[in-house]
């Protein structure tokens, strides 16, 4: 439901309390005057620094409205009449006296006998307070059969236990693509007033500087565009990257999303023919054609398997390969020590993503966000990880935007069975470590990479000497290698290599139990990433 209709259900049914958690005041005080003109109802505004007064925004003057009107006049002139009121009978635009504390103004406002709207502006900084809290309860009663409501406004507000029960919180959505398109004309209209713009671009260009900003909010977006307007003195098509780039570094500010370079695609990976088959399948299922044609969008895939064999590497090849954005979901982030900030913050975090698509959303190490989300977790963390997972499955399972998640996972043996049906995730793929054929495609990667011919090396000796090495392992032997040879101040050679190879201990070694009990695990429940694997041929050490 529009954020308007949603406030004048929430008025007109009596609400008393509508809390609104957004950074954009402005557009929250813009929607609720547009409201209460609609409503043809009073509109007053508090805060900490200037106290209660009637908004400077007039009702709307429908003919049904004359009694309200009537009452309102009556009131206003009743406070000029107490000294309540400093200045005009019309009152708008000017303070209460007495009403900068949050308890007095409440107090005020119980007196009021007006159908009304209040909004109190970062109110959550006075929700500790024992005296507001009793007021707040009293206006509550009050504002119970009548069409009054209070308003709060700030970037999180946590109501206390007592008013739990009356508050409804009111979502704010990020604009959509036909909002920053006008807001890309809006600002570009407003900056040349000061400065001289050119203007060397066309619909298309305004378009796609409206997708990249996607994922912002009204002021962000603003305040992206202008900075690119003044950066380049033009709306230009170099402005589209340029609104990219300060997208990137607003999410990043939020601590919770980050934008990921994806110049790899799947053809930088060694091996991993059966995942990459499966990819390209799904290539191009996020177009227009593919919706016209009955395609619904993947939904995303769980890469679990050996540390080191290239799993987020293949995150950021999906990516790359499909050409769409990569945002990083980090983990770390989303925990808050306040009961209720968790769930928010993962709340917000959809609602961004969805905005942004369509795009790759990296999950790295999924055990570490819902491991503790089993049925003790209660009594571990107060049930935030069973929440966590419980808004996450409902989201995996109900999205429609195209968000494909890309999840990796080291031991996947600790996630919740709920997490890893289908319908949340297409397909769990299982990354062994590299047969021969795949370490021989890896050797000859990481050579070329560092401007060495792969042709001028024994592949077949070195991928025999490093059985059982993964992807990392076998990269870090020929950055060795090539430390090896410079300080010996000779070519690089097959023999070079191999000596680091013969002075490395792998992971297959060292955690030789773990490894075969995480094949053993996914022999029966995960699908193998290499084509040999699924052929069946898998075995220790391959």
């Amino acid at each position: 439901m529009d954020p308007g209709d949603r406030l004048k259900v929430l008025i007109n049914s009596s609400t008393p309390i509508v809390a609104v958690e957004t950074v954009e005041e402005a557009r929250v005080l813009a929607l609720v005057r547009q409201t209460c003109a609609e409503l043809s109802l009073p509109l007053f505004e508090w805060s900490i620094a200037d106290g209660l007064m009637r908004s400077a925004v007039a009702p709307s003057r429908s003919s049904a409205t004359g009694m309200r009107r009537d009452q309102l006049q009556a009131a206003v002139n009743q406070a000029v009449n107490l000294g309540v009121m400093e200045s005009s009978a019309q009152g708008a635009g000017q303070t209460i006296m007495n009403t900068r504390e949050p308890a007095a103004a409440l107090a005020h406002i119980e007196t009021l006998t007006l159908d009304a709207v209040f909004v109190l502006k970062d109110f959550h900084r006075h929700l500790e307070d024992a005296v507001v809290i009793r007021r707040l309860r009293d206006v509550v009663q009050y504002f119970a059969a009548s069409r009054r409501a209070l308003v709060l406004t700030g970037p999180a507000i946590k109501m206390p236990p007592e008013l739990e029960k009356e508050v409804e919180f009111l979502d704010f959505p990020l604009p959509d693509r036909t909002r920053l398109h006008d807001i890309v004309e809006e600002t570009f209209a407003r900056v040349a007033k000061s400065h001289t713009l050119k203007r060397n671009a066309d619909g298309a260009v305004v378009e796609q500087m409206a997708a990249n900003l996607c994922g912002l909010t009204e002021e962000e977006a603003e305040r992206a565009v202008a900075q690119a307007l003044v950066t380049r003195y033009a709306l230009c098509p170099e402005i589209v990257t340029d609104v990219l780039e300060a997208k990137k570094d607003i999410l990043r500010r939020t601590g919770m999303l980050e934008f990921v370079d994806a110049t790899v695609n799947l053809s930088a990976i060694g091996g991993l023919e059966n995942l990459k088959r499966w990819l390209g399948k799904r290539r191009g299922a996020f177009d227009d054609a593919a919706r016209q044609f009955g395609l619904e969008p993947p939904r995303g895939v769980i890469i679990m398997g050996v540390q080191g064999c290239g799993k987020s590497m293949c995150a950021r090849a999906i990516a790359g390969d499909w050409k769409l954005p990569l945002t990083k979901f980090d983990t770390s982030a989303i925990y808050d020590k306040y009961i209720g900030e968790t769930e928010k913050r993962i709340q917000k975090l959809f609602r961004v993503a969805e905005q942004l698509a369509p795009v790759v959303l990296w999950i790295d190490e999924l055990e570490k966000v819902f491991a503790g989300s089993g049925p003790d977790s209660a009594s571990v963390d107060a049930g935030v990880s069973s929440r966590l997972l419980g808004s996450f499955l409902s989201w995996m399972q109900d999205r429609k935007s195209p968000v494909f998640v890309a999840a990796t996972c080291n031991n996947v043996t600790v996630l919740p069975p709920e997490l890893m049906r289908k319908g949340r995730f297409d397909e769990i793929f299982f990354v062994d470590l590299p047969n021969t054929a795949e370490r021989k495609a890896i050797f000859s990667l990481h050579l070329a990479k560092r401007k060495r011919n792969p042709q001028d090396f024994d592949l077949d000796r070195l991928a025999a000497a490093a059985r059982g090495y993964s992807g990392a392992e076998i990269e870090a032997t020929v950055q060795s290698a090539m430390y090896a040879a410079y300080a010996a101040k000779k070519p690089m050679s097959t023999e070079t290599v191999l000596e680091e190879i013969k002075a490395t201990v792998p992971l297959s070694a060292t955690r030789a139990e773990d490894v075969e009990q995480l094949r053993d695990w996914a022999s029966k429940r995960a699908v193998p990433a290499s084509l040999a694997d699924a052929a069946g041929t898998s075995a220790p050490g391959r």
